[in-house]
């Protein structure tokens, strides 16, 4: 194990959604040897000290094996050391090779690991993705606080060395994942609380959770057992599940380009992986279809593991096997019976809602007019090509274009694919008698942000591009407004006729659609409640909802306490009363 980079700052102000934010999170890499002392680094501060720093977050470390990862799964190499605000840039310290309460010597320093870090939604300004807190969150790579056991001068290409590991043995990864996704593990939460390092705010949610009681009496969607009644190549790279009920009751229905979320017991993991999956298939078919891509390692780093959870199902996963599912959720779905003509664009394993969306289209009798376009590297790894044809050749309302960026010796132009290139707007001009259509788009990143820029470029308002891809779903967005006057003007246009009461404040404020939740309406008028995240991870901003009805802008990892709200991720529905 080694320090790669030290790095610090003091906090700035940036602008952010019309307002200046202060921030410590723009570290730079510094030279030479640095007074680590028990609050932090000479030459570092913190803007938020509630969030941040402190004797239990006096360094955070990130390890420099992420940084591959992210520049995979976000199409970036502009990353420089201290990009994910990191103090210290580690090698050979990934999360779940750590434990919290391991106690390590770097340089002249001894430290020892209180916590996994929380992010909130100023990684999101640094790393210049809206949201990107919630994809870094759930990726399970994280990072980790560092108190200060001993002072003392650190480098850049100091050794660290592990002094003692924690009696627990819990993960930094594990221990993280307990408090957001696995959260009915009480038998580890107990464990958890063990930990003498461990800070006092992780305990106190860990103690809160407990006293509570279990979470199951909570009315919440319930994991149900599915088992594994068929396994079905669909090309070299993807593999399709058929998933029955275990106890022979009918399944949930769910709509066209719904996903499940999966919690799997895979050997050698500490706890359940959570994962989700498409659903590939129509509606109502006694079975629940999952396509899975295996994920090998990535090209520049083959030094790093394949895709945990899609390698599991591809070598383990096998007919007879049972697993634990959630009703099927998720927003980017479609009405087979729509009015205005669609085209699913889709690219390569990004084709598992837009085939599930066309079969529904198709099997419902709609007479809906579809484009089915998709882009895919080569036969080898094309899945469904024959059933989209099929389609194609059967329905005079389907229309189908297969494009392949690289292909192989065997593929035949005009049987396996229409062109060669990739999936961009231009294709979709050169193809599409004009913009009016509904558009259905899903892919890696990348692709998604062309198709999307393109579109708009060519006048298709923003109301009918749908969308879901790998990657933080905003980065798609254009920039913010940056005419403050111009936005003022705007949001006066907003206004509505709901009312939001702020209860402990005595302020009645007309919710404004324009504002993004009942948090940015709040800090609108002058108040300032307590939050974090943002994002519906952390549950800082909990507050009792005393009337009124509200929806989700994004679906919280976990749900509120039963009369609560999220205020940083919800919008009312109806005249509310938050007790804030």
């Amino acid at each position: 194990m080694k320090l790669i980079s030290v790095n610090v700052s003091l906090p700035r102000e940036v602008p952010h959604k019309g307002k200046t934010v202060s921030t410590g999170i723009f570290k730079q890499p510094v030279e030479g040897r640095v007074m680590l002392r028990a609050l932090n680094l000479d030459g570092d501060g913190q803007a938020d000290l509630i969030g941040h720093g402190g004797p239990n977050r006096a360094v955070y470390a990130y390890s420099i094996e992420n940084y591959a990862h992210w520049e995979q799964e976000l199409g970036r190499g502009d990353f420089a050391m201290g990009q994910f605000g990191e103090n210290f840039t580690v090698e050979g310290m990934l999360d779940d090779a750590v434990h919290v309460g391991d106690v390590f010597r770097v340089g002249g320093a001894l430290v020892q690991i209180s916590q996994p870090r929380v992010p909130c939604y100023k990684l999101g300004i640094k790393m210049g993705v809206e949201g990107f807190e919630r994809t870094f969150l759930a990726s399970g790579r994280i990072g980790f606080y560092f108190r200060v056991v001993e002072e003392g001068e650190v480098g850049a290409g100091d050794a660290i060395e592990r002094v003692t590991a924690d009696p627990e043995r819990m993960t930094v990864r594990q221990i993280s994942n307990l408090l957001y996704f696995d959260t009915d593990n009480f038998d580890d939460t107990r464990r958890a609380l063990r930990i003498e390092a461990l800070s006092p705010g992780w305990k106190g949610s860990f103690e809160e959770r407990l006293a509570k009681g279990t979470r199951a009496a909570r009315p919440r969607e319930r994991l149900r057992t599915l088992v594994v009644d068929r396994k079905a190549p669909e090309s070299e790279t993807i593999t399709s599940f058929y998933l029955v009920p275990e106890d022979g009751e009918a399944l949930p229905a769910h709509a066209p380009g719904q996903f499940l979320t999966l919690k799997l017991d895979i050997p050698g993991q500490p706890e359940p992986v959570t994962r989700t999956y498409t659903i590939s298939d129509s509606p109502n078919k006694g079975y629940y279809r999952l396509s899975i891509k295996r994920e090998p390692a990535p090209k520049d780093r083959p030094d790093l593991p394949p895709g945990l959870s899609s390698n599991y199902f591809h070598d383990r996963v096998e007919p007879g096997a049972r697993l634990r599912v959630l009703p099927p959720r998720g927003k980017f779905v479609l009405d087979p019976w729509g009015a205005r003509p669609v085209v699913l664009v889709s690219g390569g394993v990004g084709l598992t809602p837009t085939i599930s969306m066309l079969n529904a289209i198709v099997e419902a009798g709609s007479r809906r007019p579809v484009w089915f376009v998709h882009g895919v590297r080569n036969g080898r790894e094309h899945a469904m090509g024959a059933h989209v044809r099929r389609m194609a050749a059967e329905n005079a309302n389907v229309r189908a274009h297969i494009r392949y960026s690289q292909p192989g010796a065997n593929d035949v132009a005009g049987r396996d694919y229409d062109s060669r290139g990739r999936v961009d707007a231009d294709l979709l001009r050169g193809l599409l008698p004009g913009n009016d259509f509904d558009f259905y788009l899903c892919g890696p990143t990348p692709f998604m942000k062309s198709l999307y820029t393109g579109l708009l470029a060519w006048d298709v308002p923003e109301a009918r591009i749908h969308y879901e891809f790998f990657g933080p779903a905003a980065v798609l967005k254009p920039p913010p407004e940056a005419d403050a006057a111009a936005a003022v003007e705007r949001l006066a246009e907003c206004s509505s006729d709901i009312e939001v009461r702020f209860a402990r404040s005595g302020l009645t404020a007309n919710w404004n659609a324009c504002l993004g939740s009942i948090l940015e309406l709040a800090e609108a008028h002058g108040l300032s409640p307590a939050f974090s995240c943002r994002s519906g991870i952390c549950h800082t901003c909990m507050c009792a909802l005393e009337d009124g009805e509200v929806d989700y802008v994004e679906e919280p990892l976990e749900p509120p306490d039963p009369g609560c709200v999220l205020i940083c991720c919800s919008k009312p529905t109806t005249n509310v009363v938050v007790d804030a």
